[in-house]
């Protein structure tokens, strides 16, 4: 079934996802000049630089979240909840599925590819990237904590064993994979509950907690000093054990393969094990030009997918030839920033190519400690004072003052 608008001189620009870079777009594009239509299963944008903090209850995920549909109404637009299924690049039609499994297509003259939104999660392992995953996440702590609190019991038995000690050892050994800004501040959130409130519910299992981190290096877009210092802190006042150089292969029950050694350790984690920018399926059948890794879309400085007419890729799905970037929501925004005024420009000799601008780079590494560097007129940050920083920086970047005002509730 072909789903359209009525008849319009407009161009149909269709985005897809609703993510950071896809919600700039919809937010800055010019709606007078195009005919915009969002598809997406999710009907809000996620704050994810705050999702490891919801996945611990620092913050409410309500607080993170930010409805779509008010914007798709401002801009007179259109917005499907359903799944990008397919594209046919000579028709120019995009196939989408609703959630109840009913397929339709859409027409399109300008396509904007953000987040393909493909379900599908390995087995032994948890991601962070939705709503979803920090609810999974903070389930799954808590039920490995209930599960070593009676274990000992279950032979009848209240003595516990050296075989019982192990075992409670590899069900409270927890694993992140991943050393960018995400992955730390994840390890600072869950130290944060497991020496705190874990340590005070569960008091005779705190010797048995353990946090491993699998990295090949720690925020690599900071300077050496910042790394040196995050790393310093996440070891010593967070008892995080960080393997650096470490390349991980393969997660298996109970066991992490990495390049060097394996681990014995029970397989909770992060994005960056399964990484965000990893392709899946439909990107593979739409047959884009992709990276050396093939792992994202390539796309030039203007961000138009190489070798293709009419179709754009934002966000961390995509990566810009000779002009790496690092996958952050702030990058996204840029990128979407600039999509939406080269789609609302009629004069196309008049753009130039897409340049980011660093405002500064921040992490939280828990215990009320943050690092922030490269902002206006100061190199670099630590401490509390850095904390402080990084909270209020992102209680300012929430899209609605119902967001900021529930957020400051939270904390």
């Amino acid at each position: 079934r072909l789903a359209c608008r009525g008849f319009s001189t407009r161009p149909n620009v269709v985005i897809l996802g609703t993510g950071w870079a896809s919600f700039r777009v919809l937010a800055d594009i010019d709606a007078k000049r195009n005919n915009v239509t969002v598809i997406s299963p999710r009907n809000h944008l996620l704050f994810t630089p705050m999702l490891a903090s919801s996945a611990l209850g620092t913050v409410n995920q309500r607080s993170i979240c930010q409805p779509v549909r008010p914007l798709v109404a401002k801009k007179n637009a259109t917005y499907y909840e359903s799944f990008v299924v397919g594209v046919d690049k000579a028709k120019k039609l995009v196939n989408c599925k609703t959630l109840g499994g009913a397929e339709y297509l859409i027409p399109y003259d300008k396509l904007v590819a953000a987040d393909f939104n493909i379900p599908g999660v390995k087995e032994n392992a948890l991601f962070m990237k939705e709503t979803a995953d920090a609810t999974r996440f903070k389930d799954h702590v808590l039920e490995k904590l209930e599960e070593a609190n009676y274990y000992t019991v279950l032979d009848n038995d209240p003595n516990m064993s050296e075989e019982e000690k192990a075992k409670i050892q590899e069900l409270l050994t927890f694993v992140v994979v991943g050393g960018g800004p995400t992955g730390v501040e994840l390890c600072g959130e869950l130290t944060d509950f497991l020496y705190n409130e874990g340590a005070r519910l569960y008091g005779h299992l705190k010797s048995f907690i353990r946090v491993h981190m699998f990295t090949y290096d720690l925020l690599n877009t900071f300077d050496q000093e910042l790394q040196d210092y995050a790393i310093s802190h996440l070891r010593k006042k967070q008892n995080v054990q960080v393997h650096l150089g470490a390349f991980v292969q393969k997660v298996e029950p109970h066991v992490v393969r990495e390049a060097r050694r394996e681990q014995h350790v029970h397989p909770l984690r992060h994005a960056g094990m399964v990484r965000r920018d990893q392709a899946p399926p439909l990107r593979e059948e739409l047959r884009f030009a992709m990276n050396e890794r093939g792992s994202q879309i390539l796309v030039d400085r203007f961000l138009k997918v190489k070798g293709e007419d009419d179709i754009f890729a934002i966000g961390d799905c995509s990566t810009i030839e000779d002009y790496w970037l690092p996958q952050t929501a702030q990058v996204a925004n840029q990128e979407g920033q600039y999509l939406a005024k080269c789609l609302s420009n009629k004069d196309s000799s008049n753009i130039k190519p897409f340049e980011f601008h660093n405002k500064g780079m921040m992490a939280y590494l828990g215990g009320f400690n943050a690092v922030m560097a490269n902002l206006p007129g100061v190199n670099r940050i630590t401490g509390f004072i850095a904390f402080l920083g990084w909270r209020f920086t992102y209680w300012f970047l929430q899209l609605s003052m119902r967001n900021r005002f529930m957020l400051s509730t939270d904390w």
